[in-house]
């Protein structure tokens, strides 16, 4: 099959690092895979063509989408592949929109991340909730198949529940080969926070409301008035002033000199070994691939039981402690509890279960069903729409 795996852009994210794994194993198995972004640069996979609809990274992120729609058609019809497979959130607008028209194109799209963000004290506004909402349908009307990381995916928004029990949608978790983690975290000591005694709580993602870290900093220094001496690092992108706000915060609660925010980095592994505890605070997800990574190394974890599948990835806090996002007084208890070797509670085998010799057979089962010889039902979103709605 000839497949044309879209993203928006090749950055440090669990996402990027998900479509390189697919498309490695797309072409293993023999597929005819080229890698399209939107924006220019980044590390592609060997063996797989990478093109760029964009020859700059300027302008909003809204607006590279919209630059790069007609572009994404334009490439569609010249090189026509069987199945276009849009394997994150942020590329779903321009796949979608820049494929119309496209007579027996084959659309997948993967749905990454929440698009409802329904936990209760979730940041959000009214007018964009709907608009997500609207999205949500739009894509469910539209796809061949969604693809959904998560089961919460299917119980927090209708329309792609109501895809799943059609028959049209399928769940495949996230996974990860934890040799592969543990290798790579025997590199030497990535940082000076790891050479004493101080336990270090480890927070890995985007510098972004979703993630929820102006919560994480208020229960940081909880702990600390509690006299825990710790250190909190803070890995992941900067946009705009947000790294700026967090210091800001962390100064007015007295733990500046506490905090730690080095950026990306481009081995995440060496940090998560030397982490007395890792936590993922975030109000939603869809299945974070730093949750798998943190417990392929055994490290305690603490995780809010909104993001995504991380209560059924820890088995309902068997193998890790989950809390309340919008808690911060829970969050410092947990990880009081979590960085005390004497309390701890490690994932241990847990990881067992997320192998991706699994997650590739299910994706290689998924496009064994795509027939990219049979017309689609219908190439107009219009009525499509409309039926779903009824």
């Amino acid at each position: 099959m000839k497949i044309a795996l879209y993203v928006h852009a090749l950055a440090a994210t669990g996402v990027v690092r998900n479509v390189r794994l697919l498309a490695a194993d797309f072409r293993a198995r023999g597929h005819d895979v080229t890698l399209l972004t939107a924006l220019p640069g980044g590390k592609g996979v060997d063996g797989v063509p990478h093109h760029a609809l964009l020859s700059d990274t300027g302008g909003s992120r809204l607006l590279q989408k919209w630059r790069a729609m007609p572009r994404l058609k334009a490439h569609l019809r010249a090189h026509r592949p069987d199945l276009l497979i849009s394997a994150g959130n942020h590329g779903h607008l321009t796949a979608l929109l820049g494929s119309r028209a496209m007579p027996g194109l084959r659309r997948l799209y993967r749905i990454s991340n929440d698009l409802r963000r329904a936990a209760p004290g979730t940041p959000k506004s009214a007018i964009r909730s709907a608009g997500r909402s609207l999205v949500a349908r739009l894509l469910a009307a539209d796809a061949d198949h969604l693809l959904l990381v998560s089961p919460t995916l299917a119980s927090d928004t209708p329309a792609f529940g109501r895809a799943l029990a059609q028959g049209r949608a399928t769940i495949i978790e996230n996974a990860i080969d934890p040799a592969i983690a543990r290798a790579r975290a025997v590199e030497p000591s990535p940082h000076g926070c790891f050479d004493d005694d101080v336990p270090v709580v480890l927070a890995i993602g985007r510098l972004a409301p979703q993630k929820n870290f102006g919560t994480l900093l208020t229960a940081f220094a909880r702990l600390r008035e509690g006299g825990t001496t710790a250190r909190l690092v803070i890995l992941g992108e900067s946009r705009d002033d947000a790294q700026r706000l967090l210091r800001n915060q962390a100064d007015a609660l007295g733990i500046g000199a506490d905090l730690l925010l080095p950026g990306t980095v481009d081995n995440v592994f060496p940090w998560i070994a030397r982490a007395a505890a890792f936590i993922l605070p975030s109000w939603w997800e869809g299945s974070a691939n730093v949750l798998l990574e943190a417990m392929a190394l055994n490290i305690p974890v603490v995780a809010s039981h909104s993001a995504g599948n991380a209560a059924s990835v820890l088995d309902g806090g068997r193998h890790g402690l989950l809390v309340d996002p919008a808690d911060p007084a829970a969050m410092a208890r947990a990880l009081q509890h979590q960085i005390d070797p004497a309390t701890a509670l490690h994932p241990g085998d847990r990881i067992a279960a997320y192998g991706l010799d699994a997650m590739f057979d299910r994706w290689a089962a998924l496009l064994d069903g795509i027939d990219p010889h049979c017309p689609r039902a219908s190439d107009r979103l219009i009525p499509v729409l409309t039926h779903e709605q009824r």
